[in-house]
């Protein structure tokens, strides 16, 4: 459940860096970083709720790897492309803050407003993997089957 409380933070971050950016440059810089510290939280949260299952404790981090990859590999891919927008946006308006968006930095923004749609849909369905309660019991029968199957 935290994990969703994080997204709607996320998600509220987001939309006011781009309300408050051009008025307001170390506002936007400060939501800027609080977004990438998100992330940051929400890989860490995903993380500690993995490490805390039966299924880790007895040695199948395997099976929980194999169920949580899209995840770790979209949230990488989020993250970089979010910091490489924050620091793009910055570095504009540092530079010349009169000009407006490149075209390079507007098909930025649109490949990370796509990628944040499978973040957003990767984070639900790990949560969801992961409060599976037979990660939790000690399914010794349903944990052997899953190291089995390779």
């Amino acid at each position: 459940m935290p994990s969703i409380y994080l997204l709607a933070i996320r998600f509220v971050f987001q939309y006011f860096c781009t309300f408050f950016l051009p008025s307001k440059m170390q506002f936007s810089i400060l939501l800027f970083v609080c977004q990438d510290i998100v992330i940051i939280c929400e890989y860490v949260l995903i993380t500690f709720t993995v490490h805390s299952t039966c299924v880790y404790q007895v040695g199948g981090a395997s099976v929980i790897l194999r169920n949580c990859k899209f995840f770790l590999l979209t949230i990488l891919t989020y993250f970089l492309l979010s910091a490489a927008q924050h620091f793009w946006i910055i570095y504009n308006m540092i530079a010349e803050p009169t000009t407006s968006w490149s075209h390079a930095l507007i098909v930025l923004a649109f490949v990370q407003r796509l990628v944040s749609l499978v973040y957003y849909h990767a984070c639900k369905e790990t949560a969801l993997t992961v409060s599976d309660p037979r990660y939790y019991e000690e399914n010794i029968d349903w944990i052997a089957e899953q190291l089995s199957y390779k």
